[in-house]
């Protein structure tokens, strides 16, 4: 019986909830769920990725080509990924490769190119984490000749669903974010929200504009807040530069000495430990909301823009409080309407004002996460897609 070889094909250009979820998976497998996965990362670019992987994960520079951009660049991009896609299959021979996982839309249209055009034979899951694989047909093929869909929520099932053959249906299974709580520091559980972080990539479909238009409107209101936003753009990506640029701009227009930013750190825990009150600002649905867990773990106080993903967990939050703790909770209140700064503005001031208003969540934060998103459910599972 040939022995498994697993390529993990996933660029890594940045450190995000994607990213963080495989190389969590990876940090937390023992020896022998090592030998038996034999993983070896295609991509894993950037330094922060590097250095939050375990050292005897190997990792292979694999460059995948980004498709954004007008018409010509992605043209051009496309042929690119059919190189890639013939690279793919070549290094798969020579290294005996015959598992793949894929972890990001660019990866995902790399194996399934390499599969279609090259015939690259191999076990092939596809783990889903985000909306924007495009165009939707595409979504369509990948469901053809994945072997498995792993959905990391039940929005991102739903999604699969809407958008793949009901033959291809039987193919999904759903593997949550879980987070390692070895790894995770004690709550901190804050009596007052005088600081607010928003933590993440610098991206407009993260929304930190809203955070310091919200910082602007509540400047002579509560004078005391403190806004801080962590994160970097991407440096390939023009888009997210202009709109770090946009960001700063509007801080030094209208003089905001409540505003710091600070680039990406390798760790979002000290950050959050540092801060009362953590913000998930998304403009677009998401599937899931990483942040929005590692937050509550910490004790922390979160409130977000009422979007898939975000909106699922602090559903689901309330209901625990009220089925295990027989607490009454109005619904959706750490939920805000989305792309409003405004709005935003009034319930970051709300708790600011009432900060004991917090407590019923924060109290019990960590214990809920304990009970529903555990890194080792997460590992059980994908490891029974992975080498089953």
């Amino acid at each position: 019986m040939q022995k498994q070889k697993t390529f993990l094909v996933d660029q890594g250009e940045f450190v995000g909830g994607a990213e963080r979820f495989l190389i969590d998976f990876l940090n937390d497998l023992d020896e022998t769920d090592l030998r038996r996965l034999n993983p070896v990362i295609l991509g894993g670019q950037s330094r922060e990725y590097q250095s939050l992987l375990r050292a005897d994960v190997p990792t292979q520079l694999f460059n995948l080509p980004s498709v954004s951009g007008g018409i010509l660049k992605k043209g051009i991009a496309s042929f690119k990924l059919v190189m890639t896609a013939s690279r793919l299959k070549k290094l798969a021979k020579k290294e005996d490769a015959n598992h793949f996982f894929t972890n990001t839309p660019r990866a995902h249209f790399v194996v399934f190119l390499a599969k279609k055009i090259f015939g690259l034979k191999g076990h092939w899951t596809a783990c889903f984490h985000d909306f924007t694989v495009r165009p939707s047909s595409l979504v369509k093929n990948i469901g053809q000749y994945a072997d498995v869909l792993v959905a990391n929520s039940i929005p991102t099932r739903q999604y699969l669903r809407a958008e793949i053959n009901e033959k291809d249906l039987k193919k999904i299974r759903i593997v949550e974010n879980g987070i390692s709580f070895p790894d995770i520091p004690k709550a901190v559980v804050s009596t007052s929200i005088q600081s607010v972080l928003c933590l993440g990539r610098i991206d407009r479909r993260k929304g930190q504009k809203y955070i310091v238009e919200a910082a602007d409107l509540l400047l002579e209101r509560n004078p005391e807040l403190k806004f801080q936003i962590t994160g970097s753009p991407v440096k390939n990506n023009q888009d997210t530069l202009d709109y770090e640029a946009e960001i700063k701009d509007f801080i030094e227009k209208r003089q905001l000495k409540n505003v710091h930013l600070k680039s990406e750190v390798p760790s979002p825990f000290e950050e959050i430990l540092a801060h009362d009150l953590v913000v998930f600002p998304s403009t677009e649905p998401e599937t899931f909301g990483r942040i929005v867990i590692e937050a509550f773990a910490m004790g922390k106080l979160v409130i977000a823009f009422n979007q898939t993903g975000p909106k699922e967990i602090m559903q689901q939050f309330e209901i625990w409080l009220r089925d295990k703790k027989k607490l009454n909770v109005t619904p959706g209140f750490l939920l805000v309407e989305p792309n409003n700064a405004m709005s935003l503005a009034e319930k970051i001031g709300y708790f600011a004002d009432n900060p004991e208003e917090a407590e019923v969540f924060t109290t019990h934060a960590r214990e809920f996460v304990e009970q529903n998103f555990q890194l080792a459910e997460t590992k059980k599972r994908l490891m029974e897609i992975l080498t089953g």
